[in-house]
């Protein structure tokens, strides 16, 4: 029986990729580079955004670091409403009433957290680590064994969800479970596991066992 939930927060409880892919195709436009929709969405999705942009500054020989300024600042401006993915509120609830913690873990800033607010989410997590605090990046497994340390969480009942391969594996560096949260059906991290289509899934995993 699981206790303990780390969520990630992009394309994970909160859809926001509607106002990211809008923000990466306005930084190529503005740039001039031409670009594959879809081609660009599996490769945030399987990979990241960071990847996306290094990939953009090679193409465009322009340090990645002056591109990324640029795309948080469109994505700051375009990432005004995310909503929450079907389920994800009910879901974190039910974590709480089977006696189990939310915690998140996000690359996002504290806006994460009035995101969060907003969606009547907040009370339900313990503690919430954003870029802020400045661990590394996922997969690195920094950020999630400061949760465990610091509140004394079991590894063999914890578990990190995201909708990528680097949550998964970030999870599993740290010796905790992987959860791939599969909303777009690409099957692109078979090691987790646990694997769901809809977040409602994992609420099982945290109810005792008769």
């Amino acid at each position: 029986m699981l206790q303990a939930a780390i969520w990630d927060f992009d394309g994970t409880l909160y859809d926001t990729y509607a106002g990211i892919m809008q923000a990466l195709l306005q930084l190529a436009d503005e740039y001039r580079l031409k670009v594959d929709r879809q081609d660009l969405y599996r490769l945030i999705k399987e990979d990241s955004v960071k990847t996306a942009i290094q990939n953009f500054g090679q193409t465009l020989a322009i340090a990645p670091e002056k591109l990324s300024k640029r795309y948080h600042e469109i994505e700051f401006a375009t990432q005004r409403d995310p909503q929450p993915y079907a389920g994800a509120l009910a879901t974190c609830q039910a974590i709480i009433d089977q006696g189990g913690q939310n915690f998140l873990m996000t690359h996002r800033d504290r806006g994460s957290e009035r995101f969060l607010a907003a969606g009547g989410f907040l009370p339900l997590f313990t503690e919430c680590v954003t870029s802020e605090q400045h661990f590394k990046r996922k997969p690195d497994p920094e950020a999630i064994n400061y949760l465990v340390k610091q509140h004394q969480l079991d590894p063999a009942t914890t578990v990190m969800i995201g909708d990528r391969p680097l949550d998964v594996v970030a999870g599993q560096n740290a010796g905790v479970k992987g959860c791939f949260f599969d909303v777009d059906q690409f099957h692109s991290a078979p090691t987790a596991d646990i694997i769901i289509d809809q977040l409602p899934e994992i609420v099982p995993y945290f109810q005792a066992r008769n």
